[in-house]
């Protein structure tokens, strides 16, 4: 069960998940040959560009329901402030979520290795939705 779900246009089909942290954010540098860039604090993930349409983005503690989504990254994103914010790469706000930990154990779905048109964030340590 998902406890956010949207349609959202992303422009350079980029979709940032950021920590909110005392420290400075760590923006990983976006190559264009891959499709995930990561930092300590800050993950970069690509997704289909907005000149195809929105993307479906859901967040919840559990894993998605749609068996044509995939796992295409998983790993620890930190967050001084126990809070993650989902935004596109003008820094527009989607989604914050708050989580129990400050190391926040996240995994990234898709329906498409490349530019995903459907993403599912899974992260157990969420608390709740802002």
């Amino acid at each position: 069960m998902s406890v956010f779900e949207g349609t959202v246009a992303f422009p350079n089909a980029l979709m940032w998940l950021m920590s909110e942290d005392h420290q400075e954010l760590v923006i990983p540098d976006i190559d264009g040959v891959a499709n995930f860039w990561t930092s300590k604090n800050v993950w970069g993930v690509a997704v289909q560009h907005d000149i195809d349409g929105p993307v479906t983005v859901t967040v919840g503690a559990e894993e998605p329901q749609d068996p044509a989504l995939m796992p295409l990254h998983e790993g620890i994103l930190h967050t001084g402030r126990q809070l993650i914010d989902v935004q596109t790469v003008y820094l527009d706000s989607i989604t914050r979520f708050k989580t129990n930990t400050q190391d926040a154990a996240i995994r990234i779905w898709g329906d498409d290795p490349g530019q995903p048109e459907r993403v599912h964030i899974q992260c157990q340590d969420i608390e709740e939705i802002l």
